[in-house]
């Protein structure tokens, strides 16, 4: 006798058989996550006396975000113009927000930049290990003195040559329109005397519902890298008009973005 499973009957069984696969990926990621700790210790150790930029360090996350998309089989990531950001000279990276995936998408692209993440982040298990040994920079959302703090350490690190990525709607956007800037990003650039290099992606709201762990199925994320707007003009535009200028860059990226997953 051969059994028939019919196209009706495998609609009804896909809810089951994601969250079937949403508990095995999850599961898996946290037990590869106690298995890559040591290497990522024993690579910090043996590199922090000399790599101040901490690039090993860096690069073994971006080993750790691939393992994790690897487990996702019908996650897809295509990427375009990472070679427009420098790998020794820093620059002000700014991108959308739109999911918790963002961050391992973004390692994508294989570049040594620091994360900027609330300071509770630093508390979880292993990505608050990732963030410490990776010279991430904190925010301080309550404390009065944050902006400043802020400021300072990312300007540490940029000192050394270190881009630095932010996220400058500040938190998620629970729709696909970007919510309003805050300065801090466009600040920095401006002190800093350095370029800002736009990034704009889709595609991670599909991977599951916010507040949700189970997977959403098949999904494309679309990575772009936009052209640098170069330290001259960082430096003779007033902040409000800088954050027009990449904004508005940013929402035609996107709508570009958008365009081309619909026709093609």
């Amino acid at each position: 006798m051969i059994f028939v499973i019919s196209d009706a009957n495998l609609r009804q069984m896909r809810p089951f058989l994601l969250k079937a696969y949403s508990i095995l990926a999850w599961t898996t990621m946290a037990l590869t996550s106690i298995i890559i700790t040591p290497f990522f210790l024993l690579v910090w150790v043996s590199t922090f006396w000399w790599d101040r930029r901490r690039v090993a360090a860096h690069m073994m996350g971006t080993f750790w975000a691939w393992h994790y998309q690897s487990l996702i089989p019908f996650w897809k990531l295509r990427l375009e113009g990472r070679k427009k950001i420098p790998w020794n000279r820093a620059v002000v990276l700014v991108a959308n927000h739109r999911s918790l995936i963002d961050i391992l998408a973004l390692y994508k692209l294989r570049r040594p930049f620091k994360w900027t993440s609330k300071d509770e982040n630093f508390k979880l298990p292993f990505i608050g290990m990732v963030l410490s040994l990776t010279n991430a920079v904190r925010i301080k959302r309550e404390s009065i003195r944050s902006g400043a703090q802020f400021l300072s350490q990312a300007e540490n690190e940029m000192l050394k040559g270190s881009s630095i990525l932010l996220f400058p709607e500040g938190t998620r956007s629970r729709t696909t329109e970007m919510r309003p800037f805050k300065e801090g990003a466009f600040l920095l650039a401006k002190r800093m005397g350095c370029g800002v290099i736009p990034i704009v992606h889709t595609g991670s709201e599909r991977t599951f519902d916010r507040g949700s762990w189970v997977l959403k199925g098949k999904t494309t994320i679309r990575i772009r890298v936009l052209d640098e707007i170069p330290a001259d003009e960082v430096k003779k535009l007033d902040v409000k008009i800088l954050i027009k200028v990449v904004r508005q860059r940013m929402v035609d990226g996107i709508a570009e973005l958008e365009n081309e997953n619909l026709t093609g």
